[in-house]
């Protein structure tokens, strides 16, 4: 969009800080070896209800999440922030901090555009004013 006002990059140390969501719609469900089935439904639009009469259209999809997909989308709480995952991933596993930051990183950048999380982040604390650059003019008598 020509208007939209251009959002800056975050740095590494506010998405480490960034807190994962899952989204409300997706369902869970846990198999008896414990990994994760996730059943996310389809939007409700008008044009898909006219289809369904018509046509087989499915309520949704499923996704099945391996053990490692399992265990991230475990540690995905509300609470705990990115680097939280990292370090209890690495710590699960026995991978090196750089090792775990990849693959985590890596895996919840998927599920955000697959839209099954969302990133809460917190807004960086604003500089404070210290005053103006300009010089002040000199007072003459």
């Amino acid at each position: 969009m020509p208007f939209r006002k251009k959002s800056t990059p975050l740095t590494r140390e506010q998405s480490l800080e960034a807190v994962p969501i899952k989204n409300e719609h997706v369902q869970e469900t846990q198999t008896d070896s414990g990994e994760i089935t996730l059943f996310v439904p389809v939007r409700s639009v008008w044009w898909i209800r006219a289809m369904s009469k018509v046509l087989h259209v499915p309520q949704g999809r499923r996704i099945a999440l391996d053990e490692l997909g399992s265990n991230v989308w475990k540690f995905i709480d509300g609470k705990a922030n990115v680097g939280t995952i990292i370090k209890r991933f690495g710590e699960q596993y026995k991978l090196s901090r750089r090792e775990a930051e990849l693959s985590v990183v890596a895996y919840m950048k998927t599920l955000m555009k697959r839209g099954l999380i969302g990133m809460a982040v917190m807004k960086a604390a604003e500089p404070e004013n210290r005053g103006s650059r300009r010089r002040k003019p000199k007072n003459r008598k």
